[in-house]
């Protein structure tokens, strides 16, 4: 059985920027422009609405009413962020893959807008709805077991059916987006939207992934911390004291003016490069890993659906 490191997968995405420093520094700066305009067209069209709906989320006292009214009114917003949101991620994991398993071909710094892509964007839907049925079926599961453990024996043993339940749906939850994690990149180097042999090929490497994968998202919370501070003391001296953080985390979104303040614009012109590079460190150990897999014998089956 082909072996790999774990952490050498892991870290696998700081490798990539060392390689091909001016292709993500152009990545970043196309997410920059990308947040920028993202940011402009929705204050545009639904500033008002969204603080409106981030006030009520905090409210305690706000009724269902008033949440379905604010959510009703965003469900355009919604529909178009979910359907950029899906065009992104397929181009950004169309490119890591190229970059990790064809690093030749580095034509338009490893972005395209082809069958690739739309592949990609067939292969996470089908992953997402995988995950979330498996997600549904856990919970309905979980919950006779909370209804068996009430009537067996009542509070005490509720409680604990409660709590395996709870750790069941985790693991379980993990467990399938890891057998499922090789469905872009085979997607990619097959050329058909390949779950099922994501499925077979991670077969007895779960452990190992899992600790790879772990790992990476580690390292990209710690990245985006740093880049948040940076963040925070680039606003700090652009608005002359502390109090100017207010919206570092929680941007004002009801106009323009409120939203471009000095900590906004260095938080937007930062965006890009948190993006590029959070994306980067945790897409990239899938394709690795696949990569030395592969390059050690662990044929992939027939892509299939």
């Amino acid at each position: 059985m082909s072996k790999f490191s774990a952490s050498d997968a892991a870290f696998v995405g700081f490798r990539l920027v060392r390689e091909h420093p001016r292709t993500i520094a152009l990545w970043a700066a196309l997410m920059t422009v990308l947040s920028l305009l993202t940011s402009t067209l929705t204050i545009k069209v639904a500033g008002p609405q969204l603080n409106a709906f981030m006030a009520l989320s905090a409210d305690n006292n706000a009724s269902p009413e008033e949440m379905l009214a604010i959510m009703g009114g965003l469900a355009p917003l919604m529909g178009v962020s979910l359907v950029y949101s899906l065009a992104l991620y397929s181009v950004m994991l169309a490119a890591v893959n190229r970059m990790v398993l064809q690093p030749g071909d580095s034509r338009s710094a490893y972005l395209r807008f082809g069958a690739d892509e739309l592949r990609q964007a067939g292969a996470l839907i089908l992953v997402n709805l995988i995950i979330l049925a498996v997600y549904v079926t856990a919970i309905l599961l979980s919950a006779i077991l909370v209804g068996i453990g009430v009537a067996a024996g009542g509070g005490a043993i509720a409680a604990l059916t409660g709590l395996i339940g709870f750790v069941g749906v985790a693991c379980l939850m993990i467990y399938f987006a890891v057998r499922l994690s090789f469905a872009s990149t085979m997607t990619f180097d097959t050329g058909r939207i390949a779950i099922r042999a994501s499925w077979a090929m991670t077969k007895g490497h779960v452990g190992a992934m899992l600790g790879a994968y772990v790992l990476a998202v580690v390292m990209a919370v710690i990245v985006y911390l740093l880049i948040m501070t940076i963040v925070a003391a680039v606003g700090v001296i652009a608005s002359g004291g502390i109090g100017g953080l207010g919206g570092l985390f929680e941007p004002d979104m009801s106009s323009l003016e409120t939203f471009f303040t000095p900590i906004g614009l260095a938080r937007a012109v930062f965006a890009g490069v948190i993006s590029v590079l959070t994306s980067l460190i945790i897409f990239s150990p899938a394709p690795e890993i696949y990569r030395i897999l592969k390059a050690g014998g662990a044929e992939p089956v027939a892509p299939s659906t």
